[in-house]
């Protein structure tokens, strides 16, 4: 079958954040697409052959300041060569940069909240809200946390 044209940059941390956008297979399929991860030692196979992998940072490291100014820089060198029409992520820090720059370049943004984000919004949600595009959440009851956020069920 032939993907279609429009390109989607499907960008998440490693771990939870990573299986659950792996669960957007039927998208991938019909999409040209990238992921963009942190390296680890998780990986998701059969999703998106082509890959950006980025450093794994904690925000209470003391070199986190200089490894997510990196991480901004590498964010625009990505965006800039694959020139996507959408970033769908699930989160967590790595999607930020990517929602910053991507607004920035006029590419639309999709952020899933996270499936184990039940009654409180998460710190990248918080911080990505207002500049999404599309906001989902998976729990009616975060519909409260997020009004403008539309419900878009289990992932899982």
């Amino acid at each position: 079958m032939e993907k279609h044209a429009i390109k989607i940059a499907f960008v998440a941390s490693s771990g939870g954040h990573l299986e659950e956008i792996s669960r957007l297979k039927a998208i991938e399929e019909n999409y040209n697409c990238f992921l963009v991860t942190e390296k680890s030692d998780f990986e998701v196979k059969d999703f998106c052959k082509k890959r950006y992998y980025v450093p794994m940072m904690n925000r209470r490291q003391m070199s986190f300041i200089p490894k997510f100014m990196l991480l901004f820089l590498k964010t625009w060198m990505i965006l800039l060569k694959e020139k996507p029409d959408f970033i769908i992520t699930t989160g967590a820090l790595v999607a930020y940069p990517f929602c910053v720059v991507g607004k920035l370049l006029g590419i639309k943004v999709i952020y899933v909240e996270s499936f184990a984000r039940v009654n409180e919004p998460s710190l990248t949600g918080k911080l990505v809200y207002n500049m999404s595009d599309l906001f989902m959440v998976q729990w009616e009851d975060m519909l409260e946390k997020y009004p403008k956020s539309m419900l878009g069920g289990s992932i899982f």
